[in-house]
């Protein structure tokens, strides 16, 4: 039987799904899952073989276990579950997601639990006040990416040894192009400031990741941000701010290119 049909038999019985969930929580006796899952005795011992027969759970000592394949399939159990929740939000359907790195993409249930944050008509800079409070609140530990200059977010930059930025290749050369010398370029003196071409926005700190995707059609959305504060989330967050870091040209080689 292949990996997707045992995927599917699993998700075929909701109670299938639900004793190879508790397996891996913790090894149980037969007792210990019956009374922990609403179906019935007979649907409970009919599962746990089910499962057995396809190698997705051991007795052990009189307690049933999950084995390395159980786990593996409970874990994208777990995700499929997770997806569903992400797709909940219309915000998925119209932002463009392959702008992200596929290795990124594959990891986008670890949003699962986000908050998507919408400016109304009468109030339309809402997204943009928000993520300045956010900013602000995070104080000097934080990471951010933009592909746009806003004024507001650059006032609430901090000049931090531990912030960083990195700011889209047209937005940088659009701002040197309006200064005249070396000396007028600083804006940051502590502040890490790298460059590289960029369409989506991330802010990191040590409480949220804050995500902002450009829409299906292309277009920055000013309009729209995407919240999230759980472990899971920053992480995530954390590793996809590092990616784009790591790419990106130091602020320095990029001024001393232009002025030499």
């Amino acid at each position: 039987m292949s990996t997707k049909s045992v995927v599917g038999y699993v998700l075929s019985s909701s109670v299938r799904s639900d004793v190879l969930t508790a397996a891996v929580a913790e090894p149980r006796s037969i007792d210990g899952l019956i009374e922990s899952i609403d179906a019935s005795e007979s649907a409970v011992y009919n599962a746990v073989a089910d499962l057995e027969r396809r190698g997705l759970v051991r007795k052990v000592d009189d307690e049933w276990d999950a084995t390395g394949s159980g786990q593996l399939v409970s874990d994208l159990l777990e995700q499929q579950g997770n997806l569903c929740q992400l797709l909940a939000d219309d915000y998925w359907r119209d932002h463009d997601v392959s702008s992200l790195p596929r290795r990124f993409r594959l990891r986008l249930t670890e949003l699962a639990d986000a908050e998507v944050f919408r400016a109304s008509d009468t109030d339309p800079h809402a997204v943009v006040r928000e993520v300045c409070n956010r900013v602000e609140r995070a104080g000097s530990n934080v990471d951010i990416i933009t592909p746009i200059y806003q004024a507001e977010y650059e006032d609430v930059m901090p000049d931090a040894s531990d912030a960083s930025l990195v700011v889209d290749t047209t937005v940088a050369h659009e701002a040197l192009d309006r200064v005249d010398s070396l000396e007028s370029v600083r804006r940051w003196e502590e502040t890490s400031v790298r460059v590289l071409d960029i369409d989506i926005g991330v802010g990191v700190t040590e409480n949220e990741v804050m995500l902002s995707l450009p829409t299906i059609d292309g277009q920055y959305d000013s309009r729209t941000e995407v919240f999230a504060s759980d472990e899971r989330a920053i992480a995530w967050g954390r590793d996809l701010y590092e990616y784009y870091w790591n790419r990106a040209t130091p602020n320095e080689q990029l001024i001393a290119e232009y002025f030499g």
